[in-house]
This record gives C-alpha cells, sequence and structure tokens, in this order.
C-alpha cells in the first residue's frame, strides 16, 4: 500500500473539529446558495433592465461569484461522502447528493468510489485522479478536456452502480444496497434538478444566460482545481497536496481550499480547516514547507499551465 512521504503532522487536534453537526451543515448549505443564487438573481435582473453588452461585462463579477456558488454545491456533496454534514452516513450522503445535484451532470455518487481511492492512494499508481489528470499536460487539454472527461466517467459510474449488479465498492464503509440506494437517489436529484431549472428558464427571462455563464465558470473553476490542489513545479519534491489561503480563496470555496489539511484530516469539515491550518502554523509543521502553500488567489490559476505537472510522489511500504 502506498504512504505519502510526507508524514501526518503529529499535532494533536481538538475533537470537537471532527464532529459533524447537522444545523452547522444546514448553515454552510444556505452559505453556498446564497452564494450562487443572490449574484445571479441580480444579475438576471440588471440583464432585464438593458440588453448591453458592455453591462453584461461590467456584470461579470456577479455571474464569477455565482459560478464559484454553484462549483460550491458540487464541494459540500463532497462533504458529504465524507460523512461531514451529519452524524448519521446516509443522511450526510442525501445532503451532499441533494446540494450537489445543483451542478447539472455532476453526480456524487460516482465520484466518490473514485475519491475514496484517492486518498487511499493519494498521487501513486493506484489513484484515479493521478491516472486521470496527470495525461493532460496542456492548458488548454487540462481545461477543456480532463473535467469533463472525469464528469462523464462519474455519471457513468452512477448510472453502473444504481442499475448494474449489485457491487460494494472496496473500501467505502456502505453495504452494496445503501451505495445503489444513493447512486438512484442522485440520479433522481439531477433529474428533478433539471426539471426546476427547465421550468425557472421557461418563466424567467433572463435567466439563460445568468444560467450558462454562471455554468461556464463552474466548470472552468473546477477543471482548474484539481491542477491547483495537486500539480506543482518539478523542482518541488515529495507533494502530497497544495492548499491555497487567500481570504478570497477561503471564502468562495468556504474552507475547502485548504487541500493538504483535508488530506491529513479528511473527517474534519472543509469550514473548520482554516482552524486546522492556523494550528499546522502556530506548531511550526510548514516552517519548511512553503512549496506546499499557494498564498495568492490569482496566482493559483498557474498551476494548470504545463510547468506544473501532477505528478506522482509516494513510496511504497
Amino acid at each position: 500500500m502506498a504512504r505519502q512521504l510526507h508524514a501526518k503532522p503529529q499535532v494533536r487536534l481538538d475533537r470537537a473539529l471532527f464532529k459533524a453537526h447537522t444545523g452547522e451543515s444546514l448553515l454552510i448549505i444556505g452559505y453556498a446558495l446564497c452564494l450562487y443564487l443572490l449574484p445571479l438573481a441580480l444579475f438576471v435582473w440588471v440583464a432585464n433592465a438593458t440588453s448591453s453588452l458592455w453591462v453584461v461585462l461590467l456584470c461579470a463579477p456577479l455571474w464569477v461569484m455565482a459560478g464559484y456558488g454553484m462549483f460550491l454545491q458540487a464541494i459540500l456533496g463532497h462533504e458529504g461522502f465524507h460523512f461531514n454534514l451529519s452524524r448519521n452516513p446516509m443522511h450526510s450522503c442525501y445532503l451532499g447528493i441533494f446540494t450537489s445535484s445543483m451542478l447539472p451532470g455532476f453526480c456524487v455518487t460516482g465520484y466518490f468510489v473514485d475519491h475514496w481511492q484517492h486518498h487511499r492512494f493519494s498521487n501513486s499508481a493506484n489513484d484515479p485522479d493521478y491516472r486521470h489528470f496527470s495525461r493532460y499536460r496542456t492548458l488548454l487539454s487540462r481545461i477543456a478536456l480532463s473535467r469533463l472527461l472525469a464528469t462523464s466517467n462519474y455519471l457513468q459510474a452512477t448510472l453502473r452502480l444504481a442499475f448494474g449488479p449489485l457491487v460494494s465498492p472496496s473500501p467505502l464503509p456502505l453495504s452494496a444496497a445503501q451505495v445503489q440506494h444513493l447512486a438512484r437517489c442522485n440520479i433522481a436529484c439531477q433529474l428533478g434538478w433539471l426539471c426546476v431549472y427547465a421550468l425557472a428558464l421557461w418563466q424567467v427571462d433572463g435567466l439563460l444566460l445568468g444560467f450558462g455563464l454562471s455554468l461556464a465558470v463552474a466548470f472552468l473553476v473546477s477543471a482548474f482545481n484539481a491542477y491547483q490542489e495537486h500539480a506543482f513545479s518539478a523542482d518541488d519534491d515529495q507533494p502530497p497536496a497544495r492548499s491555497r489561503t487567500s481570504r478570497l480563496c477561503t471564502f468562495m470555496h468556504a474552507g475547502a481550499n485548504f487541500h493538504l489539511e483535508h488530506h491529513f484530516y479528511p473527517a474534519v469539515p472543509c469550514w473548520r480547516l482554516p482552524k486546522v491550518h492556523r494550528q499546522l502554523l502556530d506548531a511550526g509543521w510548514y516552517a519548511d514547507r512553503q512549496h506546499l502553500l499557494e498564498k495568492n488567489f490569482v496566482a493559483s490559476f498557474k498551476y494548470a499551465t504545463r510547468r506544473h505537472p501532477y505528478r506522482g510522489d509516494t513510496v511504497n511500504d
């Protein structure tokens, strides 16, 4: 089995950081919905007031923020399948499915079958993310193809889990019947949200433009995200993951930008990861590991370029 060259920090965290609270999770879901829907609604109101292209461009911060809010729904789906939204694992998964299905085409059930392996064998040949994302070397292929094909794979995996033979994907801590039930719920939620979107687009003038722009931003953000988290310069040694520490990134990602902390402590909900990061800083763990941090929001997008390969840097026990 693979192990990370960077050992888990020997820092004792407050056990309360690991405890899921449904009420707190609902507040975070509400926050994500506001980040998505409020800028989108404001953009639609402005767009209906004028059809000028310049106004649409000047309102770019609104549809960019809405796109990040849409992407945040996928992050909450990820949190749900880490059982971080509720103490009841199935309830946590249901909440994750409900929120992440707002992102058309993204099926978190199929995604998380791979994601468990990603955590178990991170950046090794057995890591599905490493096998998939490392094959794309150019900026264009990374932002145009990598996430599109990955999302298609997650959809196909969800369909197989929902309607194929009962299989409990190892090492998911759920039974085969539970996984099948979640996959079917995921497909039903996807169809339900598509119906909601279709009705809203038919009823609300100007929504099609705002929704289309926001969805494009969400797609680009998700495409960049894998490389922002796991692509490093060729001269960086043994990189397991990167944390992006800007306040804007924390605001847009609800704390999920502290990705290295997430790999070390996946049972800590993402909105508490900034506290974990501060504890690691205070303990001096990052003193000689500054290449694992990116402090600038805009600069983090450079990691999708060919100068930063998605590398496998683990060794075997």
